[in-house]
């Protein structure tokens, strides 16, 4: 969903050349103008004669671009965001089971609905790891189900006890290969592994 590019800006009296970030929760200005716009606050998105133009709260921002690129902007802004859910490939349709404490508000959510018991009624399989103990149980429970993708949820960052290099450093030991990767909430983050074809 990433978008990224360099525009003239003109946004709340300042006007300079920024680097521009679009993701699923916001659109970021860095350089001589730096700031963070939320995509619920933007409310309407627009085309003009110099490039795209952006209502919200805090006032109008204009970026200027070319009529292609400005057409790129207008719809990159205006799709909807998938949902966590849909990010992770979740619905009662593709059920999933899911190894540790569901405690954040997010994915607890992104799950409502769509977590079973059985692990033969599961289209993948979900794991919470927030300490060692945890990351070798969900490699056991990985393995013992090679035919099923599992999300490896983990905390972001210095914080973590188990991070993003002790994950993939165990998973490819024993030979799963990860093929997609998604933020979860402000604390955590997931990465999905499956067991490499041989």
């Amino acid at each position: 969903m990433g978008r990224e590019d360099v525009a003239v800006c003109h946004w709340q009296g300042d006007v300079a050349e920024v680097r521009l970030h679009l993701d699923s929760k916001e659109l970021t200005l860095r350089g001589d103008i730096r700031a963070a716009i939320a995509r619920e606050v933007m409310r309407e998105v627009t085309l003009c004669e110099v490039g795209v133009r952006v209502a919200t709260d805090a006032g109008d921002l204009l970026m200027e671009f070319a009529e292609v690129e400005a057409a790129r902007w207008q719809k990159a802004l205006l799709k909807t965001p998938p949902t966590l859910a849909q990010k992770l490939g979740v619905s009662p349709e593709a059920p999933v089971f899911v190894l540790g404490q569901l405690d954040d508000p997010a994915l607890a959510e992104a799950l409502a609905g769509a977590v079973v018991d059985d692990l033969a009624q599961a289209a993948l399989l979900l794991a919470v790891i927030l300490v060692d103990a945890d990351l070798v149980a969900a490699s056991e429970l990985a393995l013992a189900h090679p035919g099923k993708h599992i999300w490896m949820v983990y905390r972001k960052g210095k914080a973590a006890v188990v991070g993003d290099t002790a994950v993939r450093t165990q998973m490819r030991g024993l030979g799963f290969v990860d093929s997609k990767s998604c933020a979860v909430s402000d604390q955590l983050t997931a990465t999905r592994y499956r067991l490499r074809d041989k």
